[in-house]
């Protein structure tokens, strides 16, 4: 489970300049991909052509993914009479190649994406709105998923991609840790207070009570009804909630419980709590702790502030604004998406949840605590910039609070970055 924000500056430079390529071909908003014009508020329909509409799907699966994806799709092609579709593997590379594809007019007519690229590739044309398409799908249920999961797939109020998996971050333990030195077990209504308390009395003879690396500096502020951008992308990093909630994360750092980023970065994080060198983890409700270590694992929501929420990587399908039958690629993305959702754990939605206890057996213990996260678990409010502004976050806020820097003004400097990122 990949714990930092992915993207770089350079990575949206030249998305930016490959876009524009993208746009300038097409001709701009008035076109809708197909060839045919259409008004910007509605796009053109394209006549249902005769046999089954080709659509591409690019992943960035590969080995035993990619075989169990392509079996998922065989099996809907099958089923399905107007479109049928075929699996482009991506394993290596993979954003890197998809802009190349999209400047080369050669876009996959859907794509898997990490959830902050939504607004990149939304704002620069090259995703199409969905929202006029999924309310004439019967089999789309917008009320079926943890509002967290669709929210990611949304800009300027508008939905571009549907959420196929969602891994809200979980609170790990070690049970033996805990019981051997005395300390009651953690629970799903642990504030941060808590939290260091028990670190502080599991941190002893080389072992620590936690690692923090794992935990999005945004998820501090969360706890306490902050955030870094609000929903309509304003900066909202200086409210007092949210500085409340980085000087929580200022006081773990220094509390002790935890060793430091670049020790915990060289032992591994995960393989730290995997060989019982520290008692508690914060990763994803997908992880394979119980299959591989040898203590008794537990599993909780983790810690809050004055609020319960908790930060997931959702993973989602977008469908391109080139895609030359819309209304029936969306009808197709619905059928692969509702697919996922019985295949990847966790599912984003209310009525694939249980399917972890069959799917993930191990993990049956703590599918209520699961479902729990995944009701108070989201994404971040992310950017069109979002790459800039993960190494604004990084080099001005994460690493300085980390260092002992005043909390406020770490904050000060972050924000001036970003106006400039912004600007």
């Amino acid at each position: 489970m990949k714990t930092k924000r992915s993207g770089k500056a350079g990575l949206l430079l030249s998305l930016v300049l490959a876009f524009m390529v993208v746009l300038s071909a097409c001709g701009g908003g008035g076109n809708n991909g197909n060839g045919a014009s259409g008004s910007p508020d509605k796009p053109a329909e394209s006549s249902q052509p005769a046999g089954k509409v080709k659509l591409k799907v690019a992943t960035w699966a590969g080995a035993d993914e990619l075989r169990e994806f392509e079996a998922l799709v065989a099996k809907l092609n099958e089923k399905a009479t107007d479109y049928e579709l075929q699996v482009q593997s991506i394993p290596a590379d993979y954003y890197q190649k998809l802009q190349t594809m999209i400047a080369g007019k050669q876009a996959p007519d859907f794509m898997w994406l990490s959830q902050e690229y939504v607004p990149q590739y939304a704002s620069l044309g090259a995703l199409a709105p969905l929202d006029e398409y999924l309310s004439g799908i019967s089999s789309f249920h917008a009320d079926d998923y943890f509002p967290g999961a669709l929210d990611v797939g949304k800009f300027n109020n508008q939905t571009y991609a549907l959420p196929w998996i969602s891994q809200p971050y979980m609170l790990y333990y070690n049970q033996d840790m805990f019981e051997k030195a005395g300390v009651a077990l953690p629970t799903n209504d642990w504030t941060w207070d808590d939290f260091i308390a028990a670190g502080q009395k599991l941190t002893k003879d080389g072992e620590w009570g936690a690692l923090i690396n794992n935990i999005p500096t945004a998820m501090y502020t969360w706890s306490y009804g902050g955030d870094v951008f609000d929903k309509d992308g304003n900066i909202v990093l200086n409210s007092p909630e949210s500085i409340q909630g980085l000087e929580m994360y200022q006081k773990i750092v220094k509390s002790g419980i935890a060793p430091d980023r670049a020790q915990a970065d060289s032992m591994g994080n995960g393989d730290m709590f995997k060989t019982g060198k520290v008692a508690m983890f914060i990763g994803g409700a997908g992880d394979d702790f119980e299959k591989t270590v040898k203590f008794k694992v537990g599993m909780v929501v983790p810690p809050k502030g004055t609020k319960q929420v908790t930060f997931s990587w959702i993973g989602v399908t977008a469908m391109s604004s080139t895609t030359k039958n819309p209304a029936v690629a969306a009808k197709a993305l619905v059928d692969m998406t509702n697919a996922i959702h019985q295949w990847k754990v966790v599912a984003p939605t209310k009525s694939g949840f249980d399917l972890i206890k069959t799917s993930r057996p191990e993990k049956e213990y703590a599918v209520e605590t699961i479902r729990k996260a995944s009701e108070v678990a989201r994404g971040f409010n992310n950017q069109p910039k979002q790459a800039e502004i993960d190494g604004a976050i990084w080099e001005h806020l994460t690493q300085p609070i980390e260092n002992g820097e005043d909390v406020k003004k770490a904050v000060d400097n972050t924000i001036k970055k970003f106006q400039e990122i912004i600007k």
